[in-house]
């Protein structure tokens, strides 16, 4: 085994894991809106998800998209319409509190809230439709092809590297986000909680689509 790469590869993984994205942006909404322990579920879908892409990379999926660009052109689009539209929520979500703010009544079906954290396999499947998520395992996939020869230890080295730190950080993200809970359902303090994760969620989509 190539320690030195490996090394390089750890210090990657960190700072991937830790730093701000979409995965990190949502579990940190989700932990404010729904509590750390209803969040487990999409922290555990993130954590075994991503490992699982990355595998596909070191098996073959690199050299797809590198024969099909169009293929990593859909993942941006897709995956930036997606970040986009729950950037939308979150803005009508500071609209909703706003107005109950102000005393109005609100028809129940109009309420336009999230009901509830994501589930193990949307969390899981949404790895493949991330747009830092899949650069970064394509990224990683071919940068690190020389840690060790065996394909199917290289695989499970990086998989399980991802998938401790991976676990480590969004639970960092989703704990943050607790802390907040209490701001969330009422007051100044929610709305402005909501435009700012909109924003973060919006601008991080622009970001990626312009890259």
């Amino acid at each position: 085994m190539n320690w030195p790469l490996y090394i390089s590869l750890l210090w990657l993984v960190i700072i991937a894991s830790f730093t701000p994205g979409p995965n990190n942006f949502m579990l940190m909404s989700s932990g404010a809106l729904f509590g750390f322990r209803r969040s487990i579920p999409h922290i555990l879908g993130v954590a075994f998800g991503f490992p699982v892409l990355l595998s596909a990379c070191v098996y073959g999926l690199g050299l797809l998209v590198e024969n099909r660009p169009w293929l990593l052109s859909l993942v941006k689009i897709v995956g930036t319409s997606w970040m986009g539209w729950m950037a939308v929520k979150f803005f009508l979500g500071a609209w909703h509190i706003a107005r109950e703010e102000k005393g109005e009544s609100l028809e129940r079906n109009t309420k336009t809230g999230p009901s509830r954290p994501l589930y193990f396999h949307e969390a899981a499947l949404f790895q493949w439709a991330n747009p830092k998520a899949v650069i970064m395992a394509l990224t990683t996939s071919g940068l690190y092809v020389g840690i060790v020869e065996n394909i199917h230890l290289r695989a499970a080295i990086m998989s399980g590297t991802f998938f401790v730190f991976a676990l480590l950080a969004t639970g960092v993200w989703a704990l943050a986000g607790s802390t907040l809970n209490r701001f969330m359902s009422h007051g100044r303090a929610a709305i402005a909680l909501n435009i700012l994760m909109g924003a973060l969620l919006l601008a991080t989509a622009l970001y990626i689509l312009m890259a």
